[in-house]
């Protein structure tokens, strides 16, 4: 697992709430968290962050209650 910097984390919230795809939606969909980690990676400057990595850091920040609610 991926040791993350508060800017990685502060990256990943706010493409995430770009994104407005509920977490276990997204991680349930292989194509859409492809997608998302390759923006993600994008965005943090050619980062190596793995599905693996980003899903299991959406579902430790959503079971802290850090995931910020979504617009629907």
């Amino acid at each position: 697992m991926a040791d993350w910097s508060e800017v990685e984390t502060g990256v990943l919230l706010e493409l995430y709430q770009e994104h407005d795809v509920p977490s276990d939606s997204l991680i349930a969909d292989a194509e859409a968290l492809d997608a998302f980690v390759e923006r993600l990676n994008a965005r943090l400057g050619g980062s190596a962050l793995t599905t693996d990595d980003v899903a299991n850091r959406l579902l430790l920040l959503r079971k802290n209650g850090d995931l910020p609610r979504l617009r629907r």
